[in-house]
């Protein structure tokens, strides 16, 4: 078999070693041609063409894997398509490979706008304290194709699967699959809302009823299927698995106190739920599922504290690249909010964010889409309490302005509900930014009383 790799990133670099691995015959591709694109093709050792345009596809291949961040429309992905050549995500290539040569891994896969990445890393934490040996692969993690002899050994994977993975993935059957949330994003990448569900809901083909389907229940996408699914299906929110009355149910059963538990805000002990219902059904204890659950600490750039400022804490909500992530963090914040939003745009509407806009006391809009999400709420009515509204270029200028207006108790919260590759290699880096900015702010007033005193 004949195969071409698009893409040379992480995800194409690992998908084409796996085939090469395997005596296949590879030729790797990219739309770019750079020398650090050189060197990654010379590092395979195959045929490799860059700058590739939609006739490399006339040299006859069987089959097409395509790097997550080339979008179907790309001529390339299009012209194969047209052709009728088979196009799979990489993560499709290692479920297929894994399927071919260890049968009996089990999968829990998790996708979702919002959370997948916090829900996989409980879920493998949960499993970790109840000893159930898992690898753990895929969107925020590592690419599955090169991690396939360790997924083997364990027995046990747990797979965040983006929609973009999801797009080129037919019919996985996983042992678990979890829709957390679908809301409007990468709409940039879609040719629709619609398409984009659709992906989503796209986790569940394939199981049967052994198998564990878990969905939201204030998720329209999710529960709108809940009735017609193949798979046990568990309804996240009501029924026994729910936060009520200060507890976290699984099933019926007490897992946890939300005071107990070492991170705030409800979606995150929705997110705890989802994490430990796949973990139950992969074999781990309920004991073991609250240990891990206890000991759980969340990842950086969600809702994580950087900083305090004469009584102002600086809260770095970056991975928040959606308006659904940032209501979300709103919701979960009872202190009066400084709010910065913005950042790369994504074509996003951002009306997820007005009815909790009242607990803010200052909007700042800043970066590409600053312009257009202060256009948003001025059309559409920003509350009155929310007393300053200011769009600035950049994030050091709106950290700038919230020092102008932010009072003792307050929270500057960076949940910015847009990508940053406007100003920033990826949310990280501009998690980290924001928390230098909050650290330089703070030495700054330190200095200053210092020579106040003087």
């Amino acid at each position: 078999m004949r195969w071409l790799v698009h893409g040379l990133g992480e995800s194409g670099l690992c998908a084409a070693r796996a085939l090469l691995d395997r005596g296949e015959k590879v030729v790797v591709v990219d739309s770019g041609d750079s020398q650090e694109l050189r060197h990654a093709a010379e590092s395979l050792g195959t045929a490799s063409r860059l700058g590739a345009r939609p006739e490399v596809l006339d040299e006859g291949f069987d089959r097409v894997v395509a790097s997550p961040g080339i979008r179907p429309r790309d001529p390339l992905l299009a012209a194969a398509e047209k052709m009728g050549i088979p196009v799979l995500s990489e993560v499709a290539l290692g479920l297929e490979l894994l399927e071919g040569e260890a049968p009996g891994v089990r999968v829990a896969a998790v996708t979702g706008t919002n959370g997948k990445t916090t829900v996989v890393d409980m879920l493998a934490r949960m499993l970790s304290t109840a000893g159930v040996p898992h690898a753990v692969a895929g969107n925020s993690w590592r690419a599955l194709t090169g991690c396939l002899d360790e997924v083997k050994e364990a027995g046990t994977l747990v797979l965040e699967v983006s929609s973009f993975q999801l797009h080129y993935l037919h019919r996985a059957g996983f042992d678990v699959a979890a829709l957390l949330n679908a809301r409007p994003d990468h709409l940039n990448w879609h040719a629709s809302f619609e398409e984009y569900v659709s992906d989503k809901l796209s986790i569940f083909d394939g199981q049967g009823d052994e198998d564990l389907a878990l969905v939201n229940a204030s998720d329209p996408a999710g529960r709108g299927v809940a009735g017609r699914l193949a798979a046990e299906t568990l309804v996240v929110g009501e029924g026994g698995t729910l936060v009520e009355g200060g507890q976290l149910l699984l099933r019926g059963r007490p897992l946890a106190g939300t005071s107990e538990l070492p991170f705030a805000g409800r979606h995150n002990s929705e997110n705890a739920l989802f994490a430990a219902a796949a973990a139950e059904h992969l074999g781990a204890t309920l004991g073991g599922i609250r240990e891990g659950l206890l000991g759980y600490r969340l990842k950086p750039h969600r809702m994580q504290v950087v900083g305090e400022r004469g009584g102002v804490l600086y809260v770095d909500d970056s991975k928040a690249t959606n308006p659904a992530a940032t209501a979300a963090a709103l919701a979960s914040v009872e202190e009066p909010v400084n709010l910065i939003l913005g950042g790369s745009e994504k074509e996003t509407d951002f009306s997820e964010i007005l009815p909790h806009l009242d607990r803010c006391r200052s909007v700042v809009c800043q970066g590409e889409a600053g312009p257009r999400i202060l256009g948003f709420l001025e059309e559409n009515g920003a509350p009155v309490d929310v007393f300053y509204v200011l769009l600035v270029p950049d994030l050091a200028a709106a950290v700038a302005e919230t020092r102008k207006v932010a009072r003792p108790g307050d929270v500057v919260l960076l949940s910015p509900g847009c990508a940053s590759f406007d100003q920033f290699a990826g949310y990280a880096e501009r998690g980290e930014a924001f928390a230098e900015l909050a650290r330089v702010d703070a030495g700054a007033d330190a200095a200053a009383r210092g020579a106040a005193r003087a």
